[in-house]
């Protein structure tokens, strides 16, 4: 769009936006007939913007993406992505006879199992005229590998010369205050790895961001990953469990410890997420508006940011034609 949106044409687009949304949401939860797990059919929807988490990711940390990379690998994961719902949903009845009258199914057969075979007992493909050979989270893979090496190659295929991340992230002399800050590099310490590199802890840390860090960390890697996890795992390899121990595992870990976690959280984001909106509005209300900071991005950078960053660019240039 060459004619940038005014406030409130950007309002009224974004209000159509979210209802085209629901009402595609509608219609195809309407129609469209589940055949899957639900997990499994959630993996292979999810699958569809598999090449979205390879573009926030190395776009944000990889100064040699570019656009063609990106758009690469958002089309071909979509592509992947659908293929596999519309092969499962046409498997039985188009598909696999149609592959059977060309007499390909042994070919196709001997194919699969070999490029499975190396995997087996945990992924078998083979070709059967009931099913689709690949499951949703195997397309889930498949989509996220192929979408990570094309947006690789494509991007050291275009790319002419290295993107500028401090500008774009607003470090150095881009900050958004205009400082440029020192920091000295301490000693390694377990405990500093712990409290910067695992927790994330910085200046800015409050009580209760450090109480929901620790939170956050004994929930998913004490609890989840220790406990859950590695610890079963050790206790089975030399003792395994009675079978009907596993239905008191489950009900335990997946009902039982959630519901009670549960109960606690709503409390607990009810409370802050209700003191947190009144510090938002209020925010809001002080906060100097900014019309050109409504998302177009113009030469790699913000609207907001051009014109700061440009006269930033200039006396920088000034300096450095001083100094020579």
């Amino acid at each position: 769009r060459k004619k940038p949106f005014t406030p409130h044409e950007q309002i009224r687009a974004l209000r159509w936006s979210i209802t085209g949304v629901c009402l595609f949401a509608l219609l195809f939860s309407y129609y469209f007939a589940q055949i899957d797990f639900i997990l499994m059919f959630f993996a292979i929807t999810g699958a569809i913007w598999s090449g979205a988490g390879v573009i926030i990711t190395m776009g944000l940390y990889w100064k040699r993406g570019t656009t063609a990379g990106a758009y690469c690998s958002l089309i071909v994961g979509a592509v992947i992505a659908c293929s596999g719902i519309i092969l499962q949903k046409t498997w039985v009845g188009h598909v696999y006879p149609f592959l059977d009258s060309l007499g390909w199914v042994p070919a196709l057969d001997s194919f699969l199992r070999a490029v499975s075979g190396p995997f087996n007992p945990y992924v078998v493909w083979s070709m059967t005229p009931d099913k689709f050979p690949i499951n949703s989270v195997e397309m889930l893979f498949i989509a996220h590998v192929t979408t990570l090496l094309l947006y690789i190659i494509v991007s050291y295929l275009t790319c002419k010369e290295p993107f500028n991340m401090d500008r774009m992230l607003h470090r150095g002399k881009y900050s958004v205050d205009g400082l440029q800050t020192k920091t000295t590099k301490a000693p390694f310490t377990w405990k500093g790895f712990l409290l910067t590199n695992v927790l994330g802890y910085d200046e800015n840390y409050t009580r209760g961001d450090k109480i929901l860090a620790w939170s956050v960390f004994l929930w998913s890697f004490v609890y989840g990953f220790l406990i859950c996890f590695l610890l079963v795992v050790i206790w089975n390899f030399f003792q395994p469990w009675p079978e009907s121990w596993w239905g008191h595992y489950f009900y335990i870990k997946s009902i039982f410890i959630p519901l009670i976690v549960a109960c606690i959280t709503t409390v607990w984001f009810s409370i802050g997420g209700t003191l947190d909106l009144m510090k938002m509005f209020k925010t809001l209300e002080e906060k100097e508006v900014d019309h050109s900071d409504d998302g177009r991005v113009i030469g790699h950078l913000s609207a907001s940011d051009v014109a700061r960053f440009e006269a930033i660019e200039k006396q920088k240039q000034a300096e450095d034609e001083k100094e020579s």
